[in-house]
C-alpha cells in the first residue's frame, strides 16, 4: 500500500521525537542513580627519623581537638591510629635501645642485678593481694644457724626459714632470667596440659605398678614452647595469660645439672641447712660426671631415650620455676629439702601429717586435691571458718618467702606453695643423718618392700631374665615370691630387651658412682650401701648385653670408682 509522501515525513519526524525523548529520560535517570558509596582510604603517613617526637605531639593535639569538636568517630579513629603508630614506633625503639644497652652492660660486667625472672613482654602479671597475712614459720639468721644446729637448738622436725643464707644470690639472679633460659635449646621439659595435670592430682599416694612416664601423658616441650604455653612469649595483646586458671598447672622442677653444666659452682647456701648437712650434695659431682658421659653410653639404650636427663632423675639438686599463679597441690616428700628463692615471691602453707589427716576426715566432702591457686582462692578460708582449720588439732604454718630466703621442709610435711609472682628457686634434698644417706642410695638399687617400680627392683636387671630371687639373695633381702612374680611380669612388660634393661643398670651405676667418688664421705657410709656389692655384677651384665647388641662398654666403666678420681675432670 502506498503511503502519502507527507504522511511518511510526519511519521518519521514523530519517531525521531519519541527516540529523543526516551534518550533524554534515560540520561536524567542515569544522572539520578550516581551516588557516593562507603569508601575505605589507605593513606601514607611518613615521619622523618628526626621528627618522631614532634609527630607524636602533633597527632596528640589533633586527637584532642577532634574529640573536643566532637568530630565523627571515623575521623577520630583515623587520627588516633596515626598517633598510635608513632607512639608504638617510639616505644619499640626505646625497648631495642634498652636491650642493646643491657647486652653491652652484661658483656662489660656492669649490668644491674635483674630483679625479676621475666620482663613485661614475657611475664605474667603478679597476683593481687599480699599472700599470707602473717608468718608463723620460725626464722633464723644464717649467721646464727651453725651454732644453733651444733647445739641442738633447731628442731629439724619443724619447718623454718633462713634469712641471708644465699651468698650466690646475685650471681644466680643474673644467670637465671627468662632471656637466658630461652637460650637453652637442648632441654626437653615434661609438660602436662591443664586437663592432664588435674587428673594427676590425688591425696592418696598410689603404689602404682606402672612407671610414672607411662602413667601420665607427658609432652616433651622445648624451653621456648614452655614459655609460650605458660608465660606470654609471642602472645598477642588479646590472648595474654593471667595468673591463676591460665597458669596453675605450669610449675616445673628439673635437675639442676640440666640447666647448668656444673652445679658444684653454686655454693648457694652459705650457712644453710644444706651447708651443714651436705652429704647428698657431696655426691652430686659424681652424678653429674657420670651423666656427662651419656654420649659414651647412648648406644646401649634406645635412641629415643634422653639418657643424660634420665641419669639425673635421682639428683639432689633441682631448679623449680613457674609463672605467677602456678603451684601444685598439697603433697609431701619422703626426704627433707631446702628451697632458696632466687626470683619472685612465694606463699607457703604447711601441716604436720597427723593434723592433715584430721582435717581430711573432718572436711572429706569439701577438701579435694587442687592446685595451689585454687586451694588459697577457694578452699582455705572455708576450711578455716567451717571446719576449724588452724585450731588446736589442725594447726598449720604459713609464710611469704622473699628472694634470698631459704625454707626448710621436714620429710613427710604436707605442703603447697603458690607463686605470687613469676618465680625461680634452687632446691636441695637433705639427709639429716648418714643412715638416711645409705637408705636413699639403697632405695634406688633394691628395696622390694617399697613396692616402687622400677627403683625398688632395678638390681634385678643385673641378672639374666630379671631374676629377682638371685638379686634378693645377693643383698640378703628377698622379695615375697608372689609379689616377685607380679612385679617381674610388669618389669618385663615395660622394660623388655637389653636396651630397656640397660637403662635400669645405668641408673644403678650412676647412683653408685655418685656415692663411691664423693670426697669427704665416711667410707663406712659407702660400705653400708649396696654399691660395693653390686658394681661388678651390674657392669658384667651390662657388658654381656652390649655384646649381644654388637656394641661395647667404655673402658672407664670397668674401673671401680674411688673418691677424688673425677675431681680434675670437673
Amino acid at each position: 500500500r502506498m503511503i502519502p509522501r507527507g504522511s511518511c515525513f510526519f511519521a518519521m519526524k514523530g519517531s525521531a521525537l519519541l527516540l529523543g525523548f526516551l534518550f533524554a529520560m534515560m540520561e536524567i535517570q542515569s544522572a539520578r542513580s550516581v551516588v557516593l558509596q562507603d569508601t575505605t582510604f589507605s593513606m601514607s603517613f611518613r615521619v622523618q627519623k628526626d621528627e618522631f617526637d614532634r609527630a607524636l605531639a602533633e597527632t596528640k593535639e589533633l586527637l584532642a581537638f577532634a574529640e573536643e569538636k566532637k568530630m565523627s568517630q571515623n575521623t577520630i579513629m583515623f587520627i588516633r591510629a596515626a598517633r598510635d603508630k608513632v607512639d608504638f614506633a617510639l616505644k619499640d625503639f626505646a625497648r631495642r635501645q634498652e636491650e642493646e644497652a643491657a647486652a653491652e652492660a652484661r658483656k662489660q660486667g656492669t649490668a644491674p642485678v635483674p630483679t625479676s625472672l621475666t620482663d613485661k613482654e614475657i611475664g605474667v602479671k603478679a597476683l593481687k593481694g599480699e599472700g599470707a597475712k602473717k608468718c608463723s614459720i620460725k626464722k633464723y639468721p644464717a649467721s646464727d644457724l651453725v651454732s644453733l644446729l651444733k647445739n641442738g637448738k633447731v628442731d629439724l622436725r619443724k619447718p623454718f626459714i633462713i634469712t641471708g643464707g644465699m651468698k650466690s644470690l646475685d650471681m644466680m639472679r643474673r644467670m637465671f632470667t627468662s632471656e637466658n633460659l630461652l637460650t637453652n635449646t637442648e632441654i626437653q621439659l615434661k609438660y602436662l596440659s591443664p586437663v592432664k595435670a588435674k587428673e594427676k592430682r590425688s591425696f592418696d599416694k598410689q603404689q602404682s605398678n606402672v612407671p610414672e612416664d607411662e602413667q601420665y601423658e607427658y609432652s616433651l616441650v622445648t624451653m621456648e614452647k614452655y614459655f609460650m604455653n605458660c608465660f606470654n612469649l609471642k602472645a598477642k595483646p588479646d590472648f595474654r595469660k593471667n595468673g591463676g586458671a591460665d597458669t596453675e598447672h605450669c610449675e616445673q622442677t628439673v635437675a639442676a645439672a640440666l640447666l647448668a653444666s656444673n652445679t658444684t659452682v653454686f655454693k648457694v647456701f652459705e650457712k644453710g641447712v644444706a651447708g651443714e648437712l651436705a652429704w647428698l650434695q657431696q655426691m652430686e659431682p659424681g652424678r653429674e660426671w657420670f651423666a656427662a658421659k651419656a654420649a659414651d653410653l647412648q648406644s646401649l639404650v634406645s635412641d629415643k631415650v634422653d639418657l643424660k636427663a634420665n641419669l639425673q632423675k635421682s639428683s639432689s639438686n633441682f631448679f623449680t620455676f613457674g609463672p605467677a599463679g602456678s603451684g601444685e597441690q598439697l603433697r609431701q616428700e619422703s626426704i627433707p629439702f631446702s628451697d632458696g628463692l632466687v626470683h619472685g615471691k612465694r606463699r607457703w602453707f604447711l601441716m604436720a601429717p597427723k593434723d592433715f589427716e584430721t582435717l581430711r576426715e573432718k572436711a572429706k566432702d569439701v577438701l579435694e586435691p587442687a592446685s595451689a591457686f585454687m586451694f588459697f582462692e577457694q578452699q582455705k578460708e572455708e576450711l578455716e571458718e567451717d571446719f576449724g582449720l588452724g585450731g588446736k588439732k589442725m594447726k598449720f604454718w604459713e609464710c611469704n618467702q622473699l628472694p634470698g630466703e631459704i625454707i626448710y621442709i621436714p620429710s613427710g610435711t604436707i605442703y603447697t606453695s603458690l607463686n605470687l609472682q613469676d618465680g625461680f628457686s634452687y632446691k636441695q634434698n637433705i639427709a639429716t643423718s648418714l643412715k638416711a644417706v645409705a637408705e636413699r642410695v639403697n632405695n634406688n638399687i633394691w628395696a622390694p618392700e617399697s613396692g616402687v617400680v622400677p627403683n625398688g627392683y632395678q638390681f634385678g636387671a643385673c641378672f639374666d631374665y630379671l631374676d629377682f630371687a638371685s638379686a634378693g639373695q645377693k643383698l640378703d633381702k628377698q622379695v615375697n615370691p608372689l609379689q616377685g612374680q607380679i612385679i617381674q611380669q610388669i618389669m618385663s612388660q615395660y622394660y623388655p630387651g637389653e636396651r630397656a634393661q640397660n637403662m635400669l643398670i645405668l641408673n644403678i651405676l650412676a647412683e653408685c658412682n655418685s656415692v663411691m667418688t664423693a670426697e669427704g664421705l665416711d667410707q663406712e657410709l659407702v660400705s653400708s650401701t649396696y654399691c660395693p656389692r653390686v658394681w661388678d655384677i651390674c657392669v658384667s651384665k651390662l657388658e654381656r648385653n652390649a655384646n649381644s647388641l654388637g656394641a661395647s662398654i667404655p673402658p672407664w666403666l670397668k674401673s671401680t670408682p674411688k673418691p677424688g678420681q673425677i675431681k680434675t675432670e670437673l
